[in-house]
């Protein structure tokens, strides 16, 4: 009897041992259905165990991948946002679809050469199991238009539910090519509330609030998906919809009974509509996504009123030619030398004396510097510009060099580093200048990031050989930064004026700001903090290390530079 019964406890425990089995194994077909790798990993951010497409998304067998980092998989100007998303995620929870790229591991090709093989979009996803809580599992799928957009949209909306201008651009655009490879017509319609301070008054602003939510529901009932509908900027709105059906006119109608509906007065809102046919069978689909992110910026800027265009072929010779006129107008700057530069003090935040001063380049008629260099960058006249601004710096130190010398600093776009040309011409420019070693310096700006890193640090390194100082401007505002720092020798690196906004109110930045200044300081780096205008940041920068501040409060950008230091009576945080 006893043998018997020890026998029943065997089969019954074999039992459930299958029954875990057959659960676990249709656990991982389920997920495996959805999914194309499977991952654990542990507290250590090791990887535990891995199964799936291992060899097609990263460049080796489970085995190889078990063990590995599994940050070290995705590129690192995503792995900010993951560690965030992990960083959050408890027992019970999950985090994604977040869209991220992978890049296999390096793969010797015919020559002998190990080059890095191309990124791959992918969709992550990961979870904490109660009981389990020092596994983190995770999820990777390659990347359909319609995840792309489905997890893009997770993080990109708005306070009504639409997406941001930056994500309804890609939606756009990501709409229009699968529409364009089925066959399929689709217009975009933009929206805009034309008056819409007084409406929002009216309201005030918790019915304002609530109005603002039901439109970005009509919106998006009316696009072709969730995903496809956006705020472009203020009571401006975009959503891409089947053509031929008056959607956008019926939509813009449904707007304004809404807000009738919601105004006391029943006076309601001005809503204007302008209706572009995305179907341009003329058009590649690299000039077709172009004369759709024209469009949108077009609307953004200006307007539906100011929308002539009615397709988007339209738009695109449009843009064609209003590029060709800004070229032979932005040539002709540059040939003639016709830009200024305004003198900014970059000031010890010890002692307040001037370290050394930021040329910034001013054009005629009030252009924006920063949309005329990035212009300048897009259609590729940057180095011929950043050729210009060298030489204009170089001849106004020459020209005080014995009267009242300076330190300059001079921008260079990361673009114009990667060139070769550019580079053997900037260095042809400077050796009849060695004098100016020790005064002369150049910024990297990441108004355009900088790929090549090996070659950019070759030139920092023969620029610095040479006695010229390097620095990182902006730093802080991309998500390579940290790559960078890395990967570049520099003297100085600038810290994002956000940061020192919201120093006296954010604890999490100023934690941010110790660290990478502990960073900076073990390397040798010296640091810069943008946008100083209050006297208490100056307090609490200096606390955490920053060794140079510029801004408004220590010196405003001048015709030539001023020597003065800052006002005698500077502002503090209450604003008196």
């Amino acid at each position: 009897m006893v043998q018997a019964k020890e026998i029943r406890n065997v089969e019954l425990v074999l039992s459930e041992a299958e029954q875990l089995r057959e659960q676990r194994d249709r656990f991982l077909a389920f997920a495996f259905a959805a999914s194309d790798l499977l991952l654990e990993v542990g507290d250590d951010s090791l990887i535990r165990y891995a199964v799936g497409a291992t060899n097609q998304l990263l460049g080796g067998s489970p085995q190889e991948v078990v063990g590995q980092g599994w940050l070290d998989l995705f590129v690192e100007e995503d792995r900010p946002l993951l560690v965030s998303k992990i960083g959050n995620l408890t027992p019970g929870k999950r985090c994604g679809p977040v869209l991220v790229s992978v890049r296999p591991a390096k793969r010797e090709l015919g020559d002998g050469k190990r080059r890095l093989p191309p990124t791959i979009k992918v969709v992550f996803s990961a979870c904490r199991i109660p009981d389990h809580e020092d596994v983190i599992y995770c999820t990777i799928t390659v990347a359909n238009i319609p995840q792309a957009k489905s997890a893009r949209a997770t993080a990109q909306r708005s306070d009504n539910g639409l997406l941001n201008r930056a994500a309804f651009e890609e939606a756009a655009t990501e709409t229009l090519e699968a529409a364009r490879a089925a066959g399929q017509d689709v217009e975009i319609t933009f929206i805009e509330f034309v008056g819409a301070a007084g409406f929002r008054e009216r309201l005030g602003g918790e019915r304002w609030k609530a109005f603002y939510a039901d439109a970005g529901n009509v919106l998006r009932e009316g696009a072709v998906d969730a995903d496809s509908a956006g705020a472009i900027a203020d009571n401006r709105f975009g959503f891409v919809h089947q053509a031929g059906a008056a959607i956008g006119s019926e939509v813009r109608r449904q707007l304004a009974e809404l807000a009738r509906a919601f105004d006391p007065t029943g006076s309601g809102l001005n809503v204007e509509q302008a209706t572009v046919a995305a179907s341009a069978e003329e058009l590649t689909s690299e000039e077709a996504a172009q004369a759709l992110v024209y469009t949108i910026n077009k609307v953004a800027a200006q307007g539906t009123a100011n929308l002539a265009a009615d397709n988007l072929a339209a738009s695109f010779h449009e843009q064609v030619m209003e590029t060709q006129d800004r070229i032979a107008a932005f040539k002709a700057v540059v040939a003639g030398n016709r830009f200024d530069f305004a003198f900014q003090p970059i000031v010890d935040l010890e002692n307040r004396e001037i370290s050394h001063f930021e040329a910034l380049t001013r054009f005629a008629h009030g252009e924006s510097p920063y949309q005329t260099i990035v212009f300048a960058e897009d259609v590729g006249l940057i180095q011929e510009f950043d050729m210009a601004c060298c030489r204009r710096a170089i001849a106004f130190m020459a020209e005080r060099a014995e009267s009242s010398p300076i330190n300059l600093a001079v921008n260079l776009s990361g673009l114009s580093l990667q060139n070769d040309i550019f580079v053997e011409a900037l260095m042809e420019l400077l050796r009849p200048h060695a004098n100016l070693a020790g005064r002369l310096m150049f910024e990297a700006t990441e108004s355009s990031r900088m790929h090549d890193l090996e070659r950019v640090s070759r030139v920092f390194i023969a620029m610095k050989k040479q006695g010229f100082s390097m620095c990182l401007d902006d730093f802080g505002a991309g998500a390579a930064s940290f790559q960078y720092l890395r990967a570049l020798e520099v003297d100085y690196v600038k810290i994002d004026g956000t940061y020192t906004r919201r120093l006296l109110s954010s604890d999490r930045d100023s934690l941010m700001l110790r660290n990478l200044c502990d960073l900076c300081a073990d390397l040798n780096i010296k640091t810069i903090a943008e946008m100083v205008e209050l006297d208490d940041q100056v307090g609490k920068l200096r606390s955490l290390g920053v060794h140079l501040g510029q801004g408004y409060l220590l010196g405003q950008p001048a015709p030539q530079p001023v020597f003065s230091g800052p006002p005698a009576r500077a502002r503090q945080a209450s604003g008196d």
